[in-house]
């Protein structure tokens, strides 16, 4: 953990200790610090990743989850494809 990341979780916790975990994701949301974009990617790419290890196809689960997303599959195998850094794992 860097400094940074230190000094930011103290200054969150002096000025929104109080908030639930939902809440304080929200409030990272507010402030611009979370970047909802690669939050986006990444719950698409586990979407995807879920799907086939329940021994869906690639390309099947793609699909679903452009559905699932309301999305084009286009964005859905961009999210798969070229965010390949964006992982829980």
């Amino acid at each position: 953990m860097t400094i940074y990341v230190k000094e930011l979780l103290l200054m969150l916790d002096k000025k929104y200790g109080a908030l639930s975990p939902g809440e304080m994701a929200d409030k990272l949301f507010e402030i611009g610090v979370v970047d909802h974009t690669l939050c986006k990617v990444l719950a698409v790419r586990e979407f995807v990743a879920a799907k086939v290890k329940t021994g869906e196809k690639k390309i099947d689960a793609m699909w679903a989850a452009a559905e699932h997303f309301c999305c084009t599959y286009e964005y859905i195998r961009k999210c798969v494809y070229y965010y390949t850094d964006v992982n829980l794992d």
